[in-house]
């Protein structure tokens, strides 16, 4: 297999602290996906390997072309034309089409006049505007992801280094996305946390504090060995912990053996049998065999402490983790209504459905279908055309942002503004079982990962002394490590109220115990 990057001992300091230990590998010519928890560098290690970021040691080389799609900029120019780099080519074309080429035009496209088939092709299936000349700024969030990734595939020797790719993407365009790179033989290395796609790659990396681990194969291969290495922990704290038990119980009878022998020490001493002096050098050889094995008893205790501590902090930081948001129905009852309901945008028909406590949504639909219009006009956000609605109870609505809190104030200080029952210090202990620790709980909640932002968010919502009956939820796993998708997926498999749920990632959706369905994109 071609090898088309080789790093070693690659690293980057910010504030004279290094981001994660010195990096070595190599990416071969296949489908290679970056996971990891939000915060560990992921974003911060592909920059280094698209050389926009400079590391501050180590060294990368390239055996081919390269390409690199950010998550944050993805677009340049004004039209679908300038956004796919084809510009000079494309009015060449254009110009002889209409009559009007130069010889420099006939020399520019030569070997190319299959190109402009080429790139209708592309647009085509990746369901875009037929228009080159289209705005881009008519495009959608999930279009200009696609056209992103559409001027990437167009140089199929290129290897790829896409960022978060299918966020933004509804179901057709990540089935588009994972069709693509399995046609793009050149080999692409993709950040993402979507398991759809990560049971078609062929080779995932880990990145965690302790480095960059491999694991040849797909997400089942990958959660199978996590799955392993988690076990194989847990039964190693196990073995320490007996082992510590055992210790505890030879020194106790070791004591037990010695508080005897002084007993009878001392009726041997009373009864003026044996010499004093006798006496009291077979205690102090007595007491001091007895220092040493205590000494030594303790010594022991205290390393196997000093490893089961280590071993249950790799538990903390490998077994997922769970909330839950105690909800408690009080029976079948209407929780949210809608009668001949008009969307402002998006669905053009008039809705009308009527959903009960404990039942969960899904709201399905490509881009544009006005799936987050919905939850906004239930949630009071923006009006409807026409048309009534109403939700009953307490309701909680968090837009793909999780503007739940305010994200100005620092974490701890943001959940005790939002619940008050709770201090401070307080808020900072429960953040800490989250593994939100030390200076984080003291940063604005906005630097956090969104991964870390979800966890505040829940904490506020399952601390709240009236949790909502209904739950209206957009995209909310879009940005979302591994872990924290399958917190959030536990919380709401348990959750007892309504939820509507927007989401295009089937894994996600299959774990939330979806009991109903709207479709928004048919009409």
């Amino acid at each position: 297999m071609t090898a088309a990057c080789h790093f070693s001992q690659l690293n980057i300091e910010f504030n004279q602290t290094a981001l994660f230990p010195p990096l070595s590998g190599t990416l071969f010519c296949q489908k290679n996906a970056l996971v990891g928890n939000n915060g560990k560098g992921k974003s911060v290690l592909m920059r280094m390997l698209a050389q926009i970021l400079t590391p501050t040691s180590g060294h990368i080389h390239w055996n081919i072309p390269f390409i690199h799609v950010d998550q944050l900029t993805r677009l340049t120019g004004n039209t679908l034309i300038d956004a796919l780099g084809i510009s000079e080519l494309y009015q060449a074309f254009a110009r002889i089409n209409a009559g009007n080429g130069t010889l420099v035009d006939f020399e520019l496209v030569e070997d190319k006049w299959h190109y402009p088939a080429t790139w209708q092709s592309l647009l085509d299936s990746a369901n875009l505007p037929i228009s080159m000349e289209t705005p881009i700024a008519y495009l959608s969030g999930g279009e200009r992801t696609r056209l992103a990734l559409c001027r990437a595939f167009l140089h199929p020797n290129h290897f790829l280094l896409l960022d978060e790719p299918d966020n933004h993407l509804d179901t057709e365009g990540r089935q588009w996305l994972s069709e693509k790179l399995a046609q793009h033989t050149a080999g692409s290395l993709v950040i993402t946390h979507n398991r759809t796609l990560l049971a078609h790659m062929q080779n995932i990396l880990e990145l965690t504090d302790k480095g960059l681990h491999e694991y040849g194969g797909n997400y089942a291969l990958y959660d199978e060995q996590r799955k392993f290495e988690l076990a194989a922990i847990e039964a190693e704290s196990e073995r320490l912990d007996k082992h510590i038990r055992h210790e505890k119980q030879q020194q106790q009878a070791i004591l037990q053996k010695a508080a005897q022998r002084r007993k009878q020490g001392e009726k041997v001493r009373s009864s003026g049998s044996q010499s004093l002096l006798l006496l009291d050098m077979k205690k102090n050889r007595a007491e001091k065999r007895q220092s040493n094995v205590a000494e030594r008893h303790q010594r022991v205790i205290g390393d196997l402490h000093d490893q089961l501590q280590q071993s249950q902090d790799k538990i903390i930081h490998t077994k997922p983790q769970k909330m839950y948001l105690k909800y408690q129905g009080d029976g079948r009852k209407v929780t949210v209504f809608a009668a001949d309901l008009h969307l402002p945008y998006g669905y053009q028909a008039p809705l009308s459905f009527t959903a009960y406590s404990g039942e969960h949504w899904h709201i399905k639909g490509h881009n544009g279908s006005g799936k987050s219009t919905l939850l906004k006009v239930l949630a009071g956000h923006i009006q409807a055309l026409s048309g009534e609605y109403r939700i009953s109870g307490e309701f909680c609505y968090l837009d793909q942002h999780l503007n739940l809190l305010d994200k100005s104030l620092p974490v701890a200080e943001a959940l005790h503004h939002y619940q008050p029952a709770f201090t401070v210090e307080q808020w900072r202990t429960q953040l800490g079982m989250l593994r939100i620790r030390g200076d984080k709980s003291l940063q604005p909640l906005h630097l956090l990962s969104g991964g870390e932002q979800l966890k505040t968010t829940l904490l506020a919502l399952t601390h709240s002394p009236t949790p909502p009956a209904v739950l209206l939820l957009d995209e909310p796993d879009n940005h979302l490590d591994l872990d924290s998708k399958q917190l959030l997926e536990n919380l709401l498999n348990e959750y007892q109220g309504t939820l509507f749920l927007v989401s295009h990632d089937n894994v996600f959706i299959e774990q939330c115990n979806i009991t109903h369905e709207l479709n928004l994109s048919s009409q």
